[in-house]
């Protein structure tokens, strides 16, 4: 139980990756806030694994590219839970697109979900910090994308490199105020909405077999295996980590293939 206590906000959190992180953190003490675009049955699947741990568990429907509505779920955060003191940044919009071919209407939902979303959380959640005088952690799920180039991922690799860059700056700014603020970079994650009974199948072979021979450690990621970063970074153990990108890939960007 390394966060005992602790209240965390985990925005695109209604399955997949930010299904798996909400689950660690409550596992490690957190009251948890999911948030997500829709609340759908993902959602209740989540929430009911959360409240399976013991911990308290709000959701909240919210676009956090839209300030209004950002507002409005730190609002509801704070008043159900007290304070905050973990945001993960996980959400992303994305639609693989030839440079060439890039909409002004593709290239503006990409960056305001998957960067400007980010901003915009960070932002109202440092403040939450400060006021507090408690410290937090901020922590963004970037992606390898970030430094490695694939065909048409531009608009989706410009914004998350951008998260990195933005972490960076937030170390920079409010290390003083003991608050930290890092990255994370999956590789190639299963993240599949599968049902309960088919879990055991998560991250093995006939998902994503194409890439195992650019992964060093011979296995698809799983979204547990992000979580984990994420609460390291997030625990005692991270106290001295700050303005960083941490790649969780299994090795991939050290072999360097496509």
């Amino acid at each position: 139980m390394l966060l005992e206590g602790k209240k965390a906000l985990i925005t695109g959190s209604r399955r997949g990756i930010g299904r798996g992180i909400a689950l660690a953190l409550a596992q490690n003490g957190c009251d948890i806030g999911l948030n997500d675009i829709e609340h759908d049955e993902s959602a209740d699947r989540t929430i009911a694994l959360i409240e399976e741990t013991g911990r308290k568990c709000t959701f909240t429907v919210a676009d956090i590219s839209k300030s209004d509505q950002v507002n409005a779920l730190f609002n509801e955060f704070t008043s159900e839970h007290g304070q905050i003191d973990i945001l993960v940044n996980n959400p992303y919009w994305s639609k693989n697109m030839p440079f060439l071919e890039i909409t002004e209407d593709v290239w503006d939902r990409t960056m305001e979900v998957s960067l400007k979303g980010y901003f915009l959380c960070s932002q109202r959640a440092a403040k939450e910090m400060v006021k507090q005088e408690t410290g937090g952690r901020i922590v963004s799920i970037s992606s390898v994308h970030a430094v490695h180039v694939w065909e048409t991922d531009t608009a989706y690799g410009v914004a998350k490199a951008g998260i990195i860059r933005l972490m960076m700056s937030i170390a920079r700014d409010l290390a003083g105020q003991g608050i930290t603020a890092n990255a994370i970079a999956p590789g190639w994650i299963d993240s599949r909405e599968l049902p309960p009974e088919r879990e055991g199948e998560r991250g093995k072979r006939g998902y994503g077999d194409s890439a195992l021979s650019s992964i060093p450690s011979r296995r698809i990621g799983i979204p547990n295996d992000i979580a984990q970063a994420v609460v390291f970074l997030c625990s005692p153990m991270g106290d001295y980590i700050n303005g960083v990108c941490l790649t969780v890939d299994g090795g991939f960007l050290v072999h360097g293939n496509t």
